[in-house]
């Protein structure tokens, strides 16, 4: 069975990277009717922190990455690790090291000096009796020969096993290295494949070495290239490299987002929306990508929209109640909400652009654009607007109507229609953007639009 794992450190938030990787771990496995793990590497113990954990937890159930068991948690299974080095050692596969700081740096004063490159040169490998109650655990690596990385996207890479030091396991503290943990816990979980980003891929030379000293099956390695910043440097915050969590404050739906993600190293033909469904069926490591894909927000905003526009109006009205409800802001029933998603939908790239117009239109304490005002509400405009409230106290409260009484009054003041709909669009809405204005008034009450056509119209008289 195909079995992959997200491994996070929790020593900060979930990031686009790590969770374009869990993506592909989460998607090869349902592809495969496999089973995707999530594994904690929290041995960091001064670097890691509950926040952290819980951070990474949110954004995996925001964007429902669900673990098929539960997740494993590394600082849980120290004997399990102490057991293992111990194993290595009886197997003279790793050594107790008992050098300290002060002689580690003297070696690479010197070994630097002689402009050899700094490695530990293995002084205690032939040390059998204790010389002290402090030391770490190192592995003995083959110091001859080369080791073969075979990997799905780079193919064969070799590294001459010179170029590998005998890398600790084990740290004097007690605690163990990535090195080692990430080995006995891909064999004890069953991990058949590990889907990771290529900053590992020389780091694996070491971990096929361990594999082979235990005499464990290897995984099938699938290294991923970095994913770059719109610059093509590296991914910082200036590029949108933050807390997931934070894409979903500002309005991104979660299978937007997947969807963004997948296509950042992936692809199936043309096709650039998918659902989730979609792309568990399609999804495999044929198509993936060798080089590196670079991160576009607007790029993002745009598939952002695409989902939002597809969403059923139900749909989106209660996840607009729901942000709504978070920031404290009151909308009017669900029923109305889902008028009003039909009608803005497809004008905007986010839930959180949304939730603005719908608490512009619907807020008790509504306020119309300054420079809007100014722009559209002037003494040309007050006599139609005047003819328009008239109409509209005895107009049946439908699009149809709502447009006739428009039209009539254009031609009685002979005037294009456009001359009094943005004047309309921001006396009722209070900005000059939004649906054809018959629609957007059918939005609000009746009562609701005229007293605030009556509050233009004497903004108008009193300027």
């Amino acid at each position: 069975m195909v079995r992959t794992r997200f491994a996070p450190s929790p020593t900060g938030y979930l990031h686009i990277g790590g969770v374009r990787t869990a993506l592909f771990c989460w998607l090869y496995a349902k592809n495969q009717k496999g089973q995707f793990l999530l594994r904690i590497e929290d041995t960091d113990q001064e670097r890691s922190t509950q926040e952290s954990i819980a951070t990474i937890l949110q954004g995996m159930e925001w964007l429902s990455l669900k673990s098929d068991e539960e997740p494993v948690y590394q600082s849980q299974r120290m004997d399990l690790y102490q057991q293992k080095a111990d194993e290595l050692i009886e197997s003279n596969f790793a050594y107790k090291c008992y050098c300290t700081q002060a002689e580690l740096d003297e070696m690479r004063r010197g070994q630097v000096e002689r402009g050899e490159n700094p490695r530990y040169d293995g002084r205690c490998r032939k040390v059998k009796e204790p010389k002290s109650d402090q030391f770490v655990v190192r592995f003995k690596s083959p110091d001859k020969g080369e080791v073969k990385i075979s990997d799905h996207l780079f193919g064969d890479v070799l590294v001459n096993n010179q170029e590998l030091d005998d890398f600790v396991l084990i740290r004097s503290n007690g605690m163990p290295t990535y090195h080692f943990v990430v080995v006995v816990d891909d064999h004890d979980m069953d991990i058949s494949h590990v889907i990771r980003g290529d900053d590992h891929l020389k780091n694996t030379a070491k971990h096929i070495h361990l594999f082979n000293a235990f005499g464990y099956q290897l995984p099938k390695f699938i290294h991923l290239p970095m994913i770059l910043g719109s610059d093509g440097s590296r991914l910082s915050k200036r590029h949108g490299a933050m807390d997931i969590l934070e894409y979903k404050r500002q309005g991104f739906l979660p299978e937007a987002m997947l969807n963004y993600l997948v296509r950042l190293g992936w692809s199936s033909g043309d096709q650039e929306i998918f659902t989730i469904g979609e792309l568990i069926e399609h999804f495999d490591l044929t198509n993936l990508n060798k080089s590196s894909a670079r991160f576009d927000l607007e790029k993002l905003q745009w598939v952002n929209q695409q989902h939002i526009s597809k969403l059923s109006n139900t749909k989106l009205a209660e996840l607009l109640m729901q942000l709504a409800s978070e920031h404290n802001i009151q909308l009017p029933s669900i029923e109305k909400m889902q008028s009003f998603s039909e009608a803005y939908k497809s004008r905007v790239v986010s839930l959180k652009d949304l939730l603005t117009y719908a608490d512009k239109l619907f807020s008790d304490n509504f306020i119309v654009d300054a420079e809007a005002a100014k722009k559209h509400l002037k003494s040309s405009i007050e006599e139609p607007l005047k003819d328009l409230v008239s109409l509209f106290e005895v107009t049946t409260w439908e699009s149809a109507s709502i447009h006739e009484a428009i039209d009539d009054t254009c031609k009685k003041h002979n005037i294009g229609f456009g001359k009094i709909g943005q004047p309309l669009r921001v006396a009722v809405t209070g900005i000059t953007i939004s649906p054809p204005i018959d629609i957007t008034l059918t939005l609000v009450e009746k009562e609701l639009a005229i007293q605030r056509l009556k509050s233009a119209i004497e903004y108008i008289e009193n300027r």
